[in-house]
């Protein structure tokens, strides 16, 4: 082999600060020389963000801090899908579901109304094949004995307890739709191969609609929920929510085909003294550890477009209202602009909203009970119509099209929340040999291909963190900063505060804070690792690693916790912060307990 110029420097710079364990020099006994050869085997040990988290999950263990979590697109998930990834010129309406066997599915029609229903698959989520149209467009005699056609919009699909896919489409005649409610209707196949093979579509409801979305519930029940869009031929905005419901993994549905629906989500409104009804685009969930349904829904009130809420109650029921009823009563109306929710919500309790407003796919987190949300975050631009599928308990996956651009946006959303202290005496020496998956992890790395994640260990005497750095390019003037608060009942800066900024060769500076960062050198033992050569473009890199103890005594831990922040600041991406580190205020810094 012949020892190039990259594997010289990396032998050089694969090194822990201030020790001399990976020196490049020839050993006394030829068969144990450490040769760049035989260093570069030994690669600096950095454990991504998806290989983390992997603790056991408590349902709704973080409801009491749901105000303080937060997502991070993770750069390195994100791709833009285009014609060879799609078979589609023109992408929309995207829904993306993760499948029993761990691949993926990706369901959207092409141009803004949709002829039929196309779909992709994925082994990784990266990349993505094209496959069939999944219900296709076809020529039928409609109701009025006219030469018409058949088409597809709005596909959504479920994967079901036992992992078959139920997909479902709203169909309606092409050429009059809106006067034609018997050649509309509800379709729906199903695979049993996770998306190999489908069976032959059935019609599961009859009726002009659009938006179907499925639901299952932990008996095995499922929900159908569209828009009912039967009036909209009278009052362009009088719509519902209408529901069918099957109780044999959707063979059949009730109520039958060709009957009225449950109408279950309708709010009156009244424009120019015409009274009409709206609540269109459901999604909904079973909220953890409840019976309790919570619908996200679109309100079209004739002037905007508003994000509404509705809560079946305490006994998970809906009430059937009748087509001039509104209901049900506890809902939060008009709770903010926007429009085409889509609801999720994580086993530890956080909620997760996306919706659109002014080319935007909007994401706001919320409580265990879905009344509470915070502020907006918006990851991607450039249409509308976008959808979430949870990935595992801290990731969830989004999808946003740009038809202009001929593309569907995809990425995946890392949950930050409050971590617990894993109990373990961490030999300070900037590797992570020690640390396991089952750890708690932060993370950021939604700016460009450099990425962190930041973990915290404790015992009696100390609290120690570590921060690991993928970067392909580290550059000299690289860093990362770790702040540390106390808790306070005003969510401020006190001078109990503390901030290290630390890099790929170690500490480069720390601070106090008093009325603003100040020099100080709050003891700390800091030691790092470093994979690369540093400066140089030419090559990958691996990136680094910092471990940092901090005597119990020189934290103002406050039953058993203190407020993290946490950024990196790369060449290329500036800085990524979970929350802004000039901001004096640390209402959105992560609480880690357990010290």
């Amino acid at each position: 082999m012949n020892v190039t110029t990259k594997q010289i420097m990396t032998c050089i710079l694969l090194t822990a600060v201030y020790s001399t364990l990976w020196a490049c020099k020839k050993n006394t006994n030829p068969e144990n020389e450490i040769t760049p050869e035989r260093l570069m085997a030994q690669e600096l040990q950095i454990t991504p963000i998806q290989e983390l988290n992997q603790g056991i999950t408590t349902i709704n263990s973080h409801a009491a801090s749901t105000a303080r979590s937060s997502l991070k697109m993770n750069y390195r998930s994100y791709v833009s899908l285009g014609q060879s990834s799609l078979g589609a010129t023109t992408p929309n309406y995207p829904r993306v579901k993760k499948l029993a066997n761990g691949s993926y599915i990706l369901f959207f029609h092409n141009n803004q109304i949709g002829a039929s229903v196309r779909y992709s698959t994925s082994p990784d989520a990266k990349t993505w094949t094209p496959r069939n149209e999944i219900f296709k467009s076809y020529p039928i005699t409609d109701q009025d004995g006219m030469a018409n056609e058949r088409r597809f919009s709005n596909g959504d699909a479920l994967v079901l307890s036992n992992g078959h896919i139920l997909a479902v489409a709203s169909y309606r005649a092409n050429a009059g739709f809106l006067k034609k409610p018997l050649d509309a209707g509800i379709a729906l196949r199903r695979s049993t191969d996770n998306g190999v093979t489908w069976s032959d579509p059935i019609a599961i409801y009859q009726g002009i609609n659009w938006e179907p979305y499925l639901l299952q519930l932990p008996s095995g029940e499922i929900h159908c929920y569209f828009t009912d869009s039967d009036r909209t031929g009278t009052v362009g905005t009088d719509t519902g929510t209408g529901m069918v419901v099957s109780n044999d993994n959707g063979s059949t549905w009730t109520p039958a085909f060709g009957s009225d629906p449950y109408y279950v989500l309708r709010t009156r409104y009244e424009k120019n003294g015409t009274t009409f009804f709206n609540n269109q685009m459901p999604s909904v969930i079973k909220l953890n550890n409840r019976n309790e349904l919570a619908a996200a829904i679109e309100a079209n009130t004739g002037i905007d477009y508003y994000i509404s809420f509705a809560y079946s109650g305490t006994d998970g029921a809906w009430t059937h209202l009748t087509v001039n009823q509104e209901g049900p009563e506890d809902r939060n109306d008009k709770a903010f602009l926007g429009s085409a929710p889509y609801i999720r919500q994580f086993p530890s309790g956080e909620t997760v909203l996306s919706y659109n407003r002014a080319s935007g796919f909007h994401m706001k987190m919320g409580d265990t009970s879905a009344r509470h949300f915070g502020d907006n975050y918006t990851p991607l631009t450039g249409g509308f119509w976008g959808s979430l599928e949870l990935e595992n308990s801290h990731q969830v996956i989004g999808v946003f099209p740009n038809p202009s651009s001929g593309v569907i946006k995809l990425a995946k959303f890392v949950l930050n929340h409050r971590v617990n202290a894993t109990v373990r005496t961490v030999q300070v020496d900037g590797n992570s040999s020690e640390w396991t998956n089952t750890d708690e992890a932060l993370f950021v790395g939604e700016k460009s291909q450099a990425q962190a994640t930041l973990r915290v260990a404790v015992n009696r005497d100390s609290i120690y963190f570590l921060i690991e750095v993928l970067d392909d390019n580290i550059a000299a003037e690289d860093f990362a900063t770790l702040l540390i608060s106390p808790v306070t009942t005003n969510d401020q800066l006190t001078n109990g505060a503390r901030r290290f900024m630390v890099s790929h060769n170690g500490l480069r500076s720390t601070n106090g804070y008093n009325a603003g960062w100040v020099a100080g050198n709050p003891q700390s033992n800091v030691r790092a690792s470093f994979q690369g050569t540093i400066s140089q473009s030419n090559d990958t890199d691996r990136g680094y690693t910092v471990e940092i103890a901090i005597p119990r005594s020189k934290l103002v831990i406050q039953a058993g916790k203190v407020l993290v922040n946490f950024s990196i600041t790369d060449n290329a991406g500036g800085e990524d912060a979970i929350f802004n580190t000039s901001s004096t205020s640390t209402a959105k810094w992560i609480e880690v307990s357990g010290l």
